[in-house]
């Protein structure tokens, strides 16, 4: 009897404990950590990848450096090919942190680039992507500080940005949006520098190409706020005098603490399609010099003002992305769902750029720290 017990148990540990079939091991592979494409003139692809370069010993403390590396191909696998070819082991972008667009590729349908890393179902689909103002190449290729990955760099330089509402936080895939007719999407703007990245705005997509137009950074939270994307921080600067002395006395710098966003889209029919965009904000004050604030009608008036500039603000950010023909509000998805019979009858990109919008902010300080 004990032994069948044993027996069973055997059979049964042998079932659930199969071992690591499917393991992945790090001396068996390269783990490419930031990667992107650049386009030439004579439309070959230019893939550049970092790698960590991992010590080994009992005194080991990780990666400290990565190796670049490019390589030319006719298409974004083939490159990659080329560069499987030079490196000891397997290529391997499970990890990936960073995807970078150049510029000039980002310009051309994205997609092609994608594709070799969503078909593998190895790949790391929410890596963050970017668009290089320039060549991903030079910013790849900065040399930052010492024992610090530029893969890493970046994806720290982004994740921070992220949390201070600066960047949108990218919580699926991007190919979620890319076949979306109803919804184009915003990407970072990276500009490398002498010896680091510098993060220009938001490129602003009109389906699967970049504009050539952005949201430069002091717009970007406030359009944020208008996409219903606020993070943990979303500070906002206003210069709201002219004739202070000294000049920082003309300006106020807050933080939304609360946020309701209301998009309401018309659309009954192809010919009255209008949008009103209502952003109520609860502010708090982070630097006011002039203060005054004890006084209830120094509030009520502030908020007046502030009301006044933010709801400029939005409308001349509206105009932006019309221009650019890049609906990244997601209107077009809004038809789709609750008007679809206006839908059918239209051609968005061509609509687009015509809606009538109506942009509205409405501020209330309720919060100015423990200074009067």
């Amino acid at each position: 009897m004990q032994f069948t017990k044993i027996a069973i148990l055997s059979i049964i540990c042998l079932t659930i404990l199969t071992g690591c079939w499917d393991q992945h091991l790090l001396k068996d592979v390269k783990l490419v950590m930031g990667t992107g494409f650049d386009l030439r003139p004579d439309g070959k692809i230019v893939s550049t990848v970092t790698i960590p370069l991992f010590t080994s010993g009992p005194e080991a403390t990780g990666a400290t450096e990565s190796q670049v590396l490019s390589e030319i191909g006719d298409t974004p696998r083939d490159a990659r090919n080329k560069i499987n070819h030079r490196i000891a082991e397997q290529f391997d972008s499970s990890k990936l942190m960073v995807l970078l667009l150049g510029e000039e590729y980002a310009k051309q349908d994205i997609y092609p680039g994608l594709d070799v890393f969503y078909r593998d179902p190895k790949s790391s689909l929410l890596a963050n992507v970017a668009v290089v103002k320039g060549k991903v190449s030079d910013l790849l290729n900065i040399k930052i500080q010492k024992n610090r990955l530029m893969s890493e760099y970046l994806s720290s330089l982004i994740r921070s940005e992220q949390d201070s509402t600066f960047l949108p936080l990218q919580k699926r895939p991007l190919i979620s949006d890319m076949f979306d007719p109803g919804v184009d999407f915003v990407l970072p703007l990276i500009k490398p520098k002498k010896d680091e990245a510098q993060i220009l705005g938001l490129a602003m997509f009109s389906g699967n190409k970049y504009t050539g137009q952005y949201l430069p950074h002091e717009d970007s939270t406030l359009y944020l706020l208008m996409a219903d994307q606020k993070q943990k921080r979303a500070w906002l600067k206003l210069k709201i005098h002219e004739d202070k002395k000294p000049e920082m006395k003309n300006f106020i710098l807050f933080n939304v603490e609360k946020l309701k966003r209301d998009l309401i889209v018309k659309a009954k029919n192809p010919d009255n399609i209008s949008v009103d965009l209502k952003l109520d904000l609860q502010v708090q004050i982070m630097e006011y010099p002039i203060d005054g604030l004890n006084s209830n009608k120094r509030v009520d008036d502030l908020n007046k003002v502030l009301s006044k500039l933010l709801t400029k603000k939005v409308n001349v950010i509206i105009k932006k992305m019309q221009k650019a023909n890049s609906d990244s509000l997601g209107v077009g998805r809004q038809i789709n769902a609750f008007h679809h019979d206006t839908w059918k009858k239209i051609n968005w990109r061509k609509e687009y750029p015509i809606v009538e919008f109506n942009g509205k902010v409405k501020v209330e300080i309720t919060k100015h720290g423990i200074v009067n």
